[in-house]
């Protein structure tokens, strides 16, 4: 088939977080309405979603011994955080050797011949020189080799006045996004079992065919200089289809209403959306809380000004609705937000909230508070400073503007396309130059001895090495 006609089959290595899923599905659904074949390989909790939105799943990870939380009765304080830090190294240490143990040979036998890897899903380049895959990374929020500036850790922008809590987030943060420490070791000694070269050398030695973020061109700094492979899009997720989520429609009155989110991965102190509540029960606006099941409702009696609060919102009708929205910089929140051109108050958390704020600031969308210096007043404030003065609603809409036009879904798309054209036209270009250059017995030889080097007969198992051969 020539290579501009060529359907392909995905292989999506994901994260199941919701901001992560919701825009990879959306990327999805545009490749299959293309006729391409997508395929989600990831934990078991995420396949009713995938599923629901009419594309194939593939359970892996599911092997992954669950690291025991240690009692902690008898622990002083840092003995206790100290012990956490332990554990959440170990559990992410032990995920990644289950899908590194489960993962090649489920997309073998899928018949998946590319993949998109979520940037933190740190297994995919590996699993993809394993099986001498075309990969493309996909960045859902600001990529890693940006670094993360306004990090939690130098920001003060830090969940817990704890010092240890700092360092635990600032150790996990390194550990994750820069590759090191345990995390980078586990990596390491797998690919020495696997005959790979070391992790640091996959850019030069199996690179991807592209980057892609989710992050449009207009919200990073300026005059960056970027590498070649490396694209901005804009966000994949809007108008996309979503699950049905209840909502009591019939309690909103008519007042100008205020979002607040604050997402569905980290666990959010109650007394945060307390003071969310207190900042606006004196304003003439109507609360709506989206918990993201990561609170208890039972944990919020009596909120000041009896906001309406749900364990899930249907958050793209909701912001259709909202005047302002109150969030922690998670980026499908904010990419979302800014679709339908609202002013935000942030209120970053960790990870690469911060940086996302920072932008948000810089080009006067979002009052940023800072969480170890939050409090009722400061919150109300903010938002009654954003409802004031147009500049924000202004620059919401110019941005809005800027990202309907610029369709990010379909521009990732023929980006997609393009480098795996490009990747098909070069392999059979190559192979007529071997061809050419070899009488038909040496041909045979060089057969025989790529096959014999991709192999890596210590760790596929039989059912990947014929895969290999048919390839």
């Amino acid at each position: 088939m020539p290579a501009k006609n060529r359907k392909w089959h995905f292989g999506v290595l994901s994260f199941a977080g919701t901001g992560h899923l919701n825009p990879l599905i959306a990327l999805a659904q545009e490749l299959t309405s293309r006729g391409h074949q997508v395929t989600f390989f990831d934990k078991p909790k995420i396949g009713a979603r995938v599923r629901e939105a009419g594309l194939e799943f593939v359970p892996v990870g599911e092997t992954a011994p669950i690291a025991r939380r240690e009692a902690t009765t008898n622990h002083t304080r840092m003995r206790a955080e100290l012990a956490q830090l332990r554990l959440n190294v170990t559990r992410i240490c032990r995920e990644l050797e289950s899908f590194l143990e489960e993962t090649p040979d489920a997309l073998t036998r899928a018949g998946v011949n590319a993949l998109l890897v979520d940037e933190i899903a740190l297994t995919g380049p590996t699993v993809a020189e394993l099986l001498g895959l075309p990969y493309f990374i996909v960045s859902i929020t600001f990529p890693h080799l940006f670094g993360w500036e306004g990090s939690a850790w130098v920001s003060g922008y830090r969940h817990s006045n704890s010092w240890l809590s700092g360092l635990q987030g600032a150790f996990l943060e390194l550990s994750v996004t820069r590759m090191r420490g345990p995390i980078r070791r586990t990596l390491e000694q797998y690919r020495k079992r696997a005959g790979l070269g070391k992790v640091s050398g996959i850019q030069n030695e199996y690179p991807c065919l592209a980057h892609i973020t989710q992050m449009p061109k207009c919200l990073d700094l300026p005059n960056r200089l970027v590498p070649a492979d490396f694209h901005y899009a804009g966000p994949f997720a809007w108008r996309s289809e979503r699950p049905y989520v209840a909502f009591p429609w019939d309690q909103l009155d008519g007042r100008p209403m205020i979002y607040a989110s604050l997402g569905t991965t980290r666990a959010v102190q109650p007394a945060i959306f307390r003071m969310i509540a207190e900042a606006c029960c004196d304003l003439d606006v109507q609360l709506v809380i989206s918990l993201g099941n990561r609170v208890a409702p039972d944990s919020l009696p009596d909120l000041p000004g009896r906001p309406i609060v749900v364990d899930y919102a249907p958050q793209l009708e909701v912001l259709k609705r909202a005047e302002i929205v109150i969030t922690h910089g998670g980026s499908n929140t904010v990419f979302e937000t800014l679709m339908e051109g609202k002013p935000m108050v942030t209120i970053p958390l960790a990870y690469d909230q911060p940086a996302v704020a920072a932008r948000l600031a810089r080009l006067g969308i979002a009052e940023v508070l800072p969480v170890m210096r939050l409090s009722a007043k400061r919150i109300q404030n903010a938002i009654k400073k954003v409802r004031e003065e147009r500049s924000y609603r202004e620059a919401a809409q110019e941005i809005r503007m800027k990202l309907r036009a610029i369709r990010g879904v379909d521009m990732a798309v023929q980006i997609l396309e393009g480098a795996l054209r490009r990747y098909v036209l070069e392999k059979e270009a190559r192979i007529r130059a071997e061809r050419h250059e070899t009488d038909p017995k040496q041909a045979q030889v060089r057969e025989v001895r790529y096959i014999s080097r991709t192999n890596r007969s210590s760790i596929l198992t039989p059912s990947s090495r014929s895969q290999y051969r048919r390839l």
